[in-house]
């Protein structure tokens, strides 16, 4: 693996690279992933539909589905700024629920906050309509190796 500064460095070829990623995955394709970059960051976004509804009543996206999105989010993050091709596997997540989703697309951004030879840890937020009310945050932490 790199140096974390390599991790940090967005551009048009990182993102490039996770949106083709996503395209390639199938659960990417059904999370209707986007990868662009806002505000000098690389954002992941979660197209809401209808299977990602969790509470039909208030049309509220799925607990479970927001967990796994900033997991799969975190993911493509290390995976499309590696400068070498790498595998990652989820080790642990911890999920943080901070206030309800609505019927709307979900934003997401990730920090890596330090990359080991083998372990990556990584920060997710994701947010709706505004950056400083998150819905939900994550820690993640991340298997290393050669792919």
């Amino acid at each position: 693996m790199s140096t974390r500064r390599d991790l940090l460095d967005v551009s048009d070829e990182t993102v490039a690279k996770a949106l083709e990623l996503a395209e390639a995955s199938a659960m990417g394709q059904w999370f209707g992933t986007k990868v662009s970059i806002d505000e000098g960051e690389q954002r992941y976004r979660l197209t809401f539909d209808e299977p990602h509804i969790g509470n039909p009543v208030i049309r509220a996206l799925h607990g479970g589905v927001i967990s796994a999105f900033l997991q799969y989010a975190s993911t493509l993050e290390v995976l499309s700024r590696a400068p070498t091709p790498v595998q990652a596997r989820t080790i642990s997540v911890h999920t943080s629920y901070l206030r309800g989703s609505r019927d709307q697309d979900l934003l997401v951004s990730v920090d890596v906050q330090r990359v080991g030879r083998r372990i990556a840890f990584v920060e997710a937020r994701g947010w709706q309509d505004d950056r400083d009310r998150a819905v939900a945050s994550a820690q993640i932490a991340l298997r290393m190796f050669e792919g």
